[in-house]
């Protein structure tokens, strides 16, 4: 994975705690991953994954997949389950040696070590689909850079290109909330996608909306405190409130006056069958709503029916089953008293970065995720990008 401090790290993590090396999960280090519920892990991973660019409603188009820093092909394999061409690069040539002894899918999926010669072996506007998830995080950032524009080389136009990367670490005053001037609670938001009709009483409901800061003022969550899109639910008349807090949705982290983006908040119906109204707003958490502060909100109308079945815009999630996966296929363990390899870097590309990047490459951000996977030092986001 990554190749921030060579494959020789890499390959010493690949020998000695494969599975750890991917997924780090304090629990699991000395070799307590078993690799079948490593391998269901990456299944649910890459359900979550189309079932999120689904309700974006962002269709993959046909053609290969990459799947860049697969390690041992956790990934890889839940893609090749979906796809009929997949390509797991790494910088590791023994990760991708037992990626090869653990393929079920040869004839979709194929591993390459990207050790010697980075993605310059892999074909130019071929891919559909580029995802990489917890990697560029262990990878220098010029060298992150790079790997970004060479993602736009190698994306099919209008093709989906979907990674991980953290922009800085948090200082104790992102903790801290402190209120703006009123002026400055000033949003615009309206649906980006297909207003939902109906529901399913109890069900979650994804609305893609456009937020917009039409202050004058920037909103900084460095500065101020954390910042998101929430959401009330109202009876039919509009009148009553029923639920005053529902769902939440991240703000960038610094929004400058005029600067819009598309936001997925996923609500969820109330449980009884009737009709309502959804509003949705602005929320200076620990403040106030911009609402309070003479904000416009959004508001539009949802009927709930009991039947399952009338979510007309529901996306079912679909986990494929597994198959089974020996240990056998894994390297034998260390000796007992061999030392651990070096602890993986940690690094980032600042966020204002990588949306200058994505510009400068035609791609247009159709969604931005916070994301916890660096850990809670750093300020981390996942990208949803469509190739131009």
């Amino acid at each position: 994975m990554g190749g921030c401090t060579g494959r020789a790290l890499w390959d010493a993590h690949a020998l000695a705690d494969p599975l750890w090396a991917v997924l780090s999960d304090p629990e699991k280090k000395g070799r307590r991953w078993t690799l079948q519920e490593f391998m269901k892990n990456g299944e649910r991973e890459i359900a979550l994954l189309f079932h999120r660019l689904a309700r974006l409603q962002q269709a993959i188009p046909e053609g290969p997949v990459l799947d860049f820093g697969c390690g041992v092909g956790r990934l890889t394999q839940a893609l090749a389950r979906r796809r009929d061409q997949v390509v797991g690069a790494d910088v590791s040539p023994v990760m991708v040696q037992i990626a090869d002894r653990l393929n079920r899918y040869p004839e979709r999926a194929r591993y390459v070590s990207t050790a010697d010669s980075g993605l310059d072996a892999l074909p130019v506007q071929d891919f559909a689909l580029i995802y990489s998830n917890i990697v560029l995080q262990h990878v220098a950032p010029d060298l992150s850079r790079s790997y970004l524009r060479e993602f736009f080389r190698r994306l099919r136009p209008g093709g989906l290109l979907v990674f991980q990367l953290p922009s800085h670490r948090r200082s104790a005053s992102q903790l801290e909330i402190t209120p703006m001037s009123d002026a400055a609670y000033r949003a615009s938001l309206e649906l980006a996608g297909p207003r939902p009709a109906s529901a399913a009483a109890a069900s979650d409901v994804a609305v893609l909306l456009r937020v917009r800061n039409i202050s004058g003022h920037t909103w900084s969550q460095p500065a101020s405190g954390p910042m998101a899109v929430g959401n009330h639910w109202f009876d039919a008349t509009g009148q009553r409130m029923l639920q005053q807090d529902d769902a939440r949705a991240p703000l960038l982290q610094v929004v400058e006056p005029d600067q819009s983006w598309p936001v997925l908040i996923t609500v969820h119906a109330p449980g009884e069958p009737g009709k309502y109204v959804a509003e949705m707003d602005l929320v200076h958490e620990g403040s106030t709503w911009f609402a309070h502060k003479g904000s416009h909100t959004l508001r539009f109308p949802l009927e709930v029916t009991a039947a399952a079945g009338a979510v007309a815009s529901a996306v079912v999630m679909e986990e494929l089953p597994v198959p089974d996966y020996s240990d056998a296929g894994l390297p034998a363990a260390p000796r007992a008293g061999a030392a651990d390899p070096e602890p993986f870097g940690m690094h980032g590309v600042p966020h204002e970065e990588v949306l200058a990047l994505i510009q400068e490459h035609g791609g247009a951000l159709i969604d931005l995720e916070e994301d916890g996977r660096a850990g809670p030092g750093w300020l981390s986001y996942r990208y949803f990008v469509k190739g131009p």
